[in-house]
Order: structure tokens, then sequence, then C-alpha cells
């Protein structure tokens, strides 16, 4: 392809990129066989500030200078005079008559921002588990089936230490605040509502009073 071709080409991909990812996307192309006034097509020249006719970038021109400039740039970080970040990307095309490059440079200043802003939004403390159960029994049968895979014994072969230390769990994790649990509790552990009522007794449970139901 000749040098005016694809220069063509190149200005219309250029472009259609620009409009594609927004105003916060830069795109400039570069004719390397003139460095000092390299820029001759930019999109979105607001990004960092150039135009047509000015020089590479300080990157740019330190890998023409080092030979580097052959090789394709791919996603690295860089600023603006202003402090606005940019991902950017710079990619080498050439032929005998010419050199090319089309840099892409992307501001992404305001999706850090946001992005840090989410962050704190979504920032909990250290890690406590909770689950939201549908109902009371769900709840009841979800925290009796953890408190029997805790004790390690299926409720047929429960002594009665293994059921103080049932209820004990039970309790501590709040099940007899739930309306029926006393019943419910009492039904799966295969003992009468009293026995359940001991126990938490046993226990000094507050909750011993007050589910006479």
């Amino acid at each position: 392809m000749k040098k005016k071709d694809m220069l063509e080409t190149l200005c219309r991909i250029g472009e259609g990129i620009s409009i594609m990812f927004g105003s916060s996307c830069e795109v400039v192309i570069h004719n390397l066989d003139s460095p000092d006034r390299g820029i001759v097509a930019i999109y979105n020249g607001h990004v960092t500030g150039r135009k047509v006719g000015d020089s590479l970038s300080i990157l740019g021109l330190k890998n023409l200078r080092q030979g580097k400039i052959t090789n394709d740039l791919i996603n690295y970080e860089s600023k603006t005079k202003d402090g606005r970040l940019i991902k950017s990307s710079s990619f080498y095309i050439s032929d005998t008559d010419y050199s090319f490059i089309l840099g892409i440079n992307f501001d992404y200043t305001n999706l850090k921002m946001a992005d840090l802003s989410i962050q704190g939004l979504i920032a909990t403390a250290d890690h406590i588990e909770d689950c939201f159960p549908e109902n009371s029994n769900n709840f009841i049968d979800d925290v009796f089936c953890e408190v029997t895979d805790s004790i390690g014994k299926p409720v047929a072969l429960m002594n009665k230490d293994d059921r103080l230390k049932a209820i004990k769990l039970l309790d501590e994790r709040g099940v007899f605040l739930m309306q029926k649990a006393i019943p419910t509790i009492a039904e799966k552990l295969n003992v009468s509502r009293y026995t359940i009522y001991n126990y938490l007794k046993i226990l000094g449970s507050e909750n011993s009073n007050n589910q006479k139901s």
C-alpha cells in the first residue's frame, strides 16, 4: 500500500476508534520520518492537549533514538502534565517508503475516581458470617443442621451432654428468640418441651421462661 493510502486508512481507523470510545479516547497518528512535527492526524486531542504538527511524545522520541520504535507497546500507563491518568498503546506500521505509529491514549481518571468511590461503598470490616433465611422455619432448620454437624452425631446417638451442648449452641445463635422454637427443637431432638425448658434453665438461659406455649 502506498504511503498516501496507508495514511488515509489509519485516519479512518483512528477517527472510528475515537468515536467508538468517546471523548476520553485520543487517537494520534505519527509520521516517524519527521519526529519533530510527527503528528499528522489527531482525534480528541484535548486528552493530551496536542495538535497536528506537534512532535512525538517523550517516550516516542526516546524509543526512536534507541531504535526501539519498531516494537508495539500495548496498554502501558502514562500521565498528562496536569496529572490525569492515561493508558496507552502504540502500533508501528511501516513499509519501504513510510513509518507510522497509530497511538491510542485513553483518559481513565474519572473511572479511577469512580472505582475508588465504589470500593469505599462496598468496603466492609472484618468478615462476619451471616445468612438471610426466608422465614423462621428455614432459620431453625438451617441452624439445627449446623449444630448437629458440629456435634458430629445423629440425634439418635446423642446423650444428655450432647443434647445440652446442642441447646447451648442453638441458644447462642438466637434460635430460642423465634416463636415456636421450643416445640420445634423438642421434636427434632426427640424430647419433651419440658426437657428443653429444663436444659435452658440448667444453662442459665434467659430464654427458659420466654416461650411457655
